[in-house]
């Protein structure tokens, strides 16, 4: 089963997001390019930035802190299975190049690194859209189809990818969704918000929504 490595959290303290942004897609990311060059056998089998454009925390106080400050990024490295992702974080090259430069635009007391697994429900109807929603819920609430509680709206989106925890962690599930633009993604947000909200209690409502933009920096082999 593919692992699909997903990091959420926000920008280093002190930065702007525009530095942020700056720094994870155009230093970060080519040192992820130079890993995957360098050696293809341990480094991630595909490489997703999403970069936050708008966002909504969690308002419950039993939420990991990443959601209720709100979230500047989700970052996807995807991995053959969770003996691959272990042995990519434990070579020379990801302790002496990458990781020392995680502080430089990460968060690092306030990130979450957890696996997943994904199903695509639904391929997004082109490649060149790129505005995402995440709807993002935390572990110990309720399971909750996003997508069918969504069907009794006439809100659009063009794409949907489920994934479910596959470690215990403080996050259960996570729905992306692929939007034409960011007006519809704002209209998709307010959805699904209203759709977790309408049924759950004031403890329940702990989930975090995020409007992203995506840079697919690796596509794939």
């Amino acid at each position: 089963m593919t692992i699909k490595l997903m990091m959420f959290g926000r920008r280093s303290p002190g930065q702007t997001l525009v530095e942020h942004r700056r720094h994870m897609k155009d230093v970060h990311g080519r040192i992820v390019l130079d890993y995957i060059a360098a050696d293809p056998q341990n480094a991630p089998r595909k490489y997703v930035q999403n970069h936050g454009l708008d966002a909504v925390f969690a308002g419950d106080d039993a939420a990991p802190a990443a959601l209720r400050l709100g979230l500047d990024f989700v970052t996807q490295i995807w991995f053959e299975d969770l003996g691959s992702l272990k042995a990519s974080r434990e070579t020379a090259f990801y302790n002496e190049r990458l990781r020392p430069d995680e502080p430089r635009f990460v968060d690092n007391a306030n990130v979450i690194g957890q696996p997943f697994s994904e199903e695509r429900v639904r391929e997004p109807a082109s490649a060149s859209t790129d505005v995402k929603v995440f709807v993002v819920r935390p572990a110990g609430q309720p399971a909750v189809d996003v997508a069918e509680r969504l069907a009794a709206s006439d809100v659009a989106y063009s794409g949907h990818c489920r994934n479910t925890a596959v470690t215990p962690g403080p996050i259960a599930a996570v729905d992306e969704f692929w939007t034409d633009g960011e007006d519809e993604a704002r209209r998709l947000l307010d959805h699904c918000r209203a759709a977790l909200n309408a049924h759950a209690t004031e403890a329940e409502r702990s989930a975090a929504f995020l409007i992203a933009r995506e840079y697919r920096l690796f596509a794939g082999r």
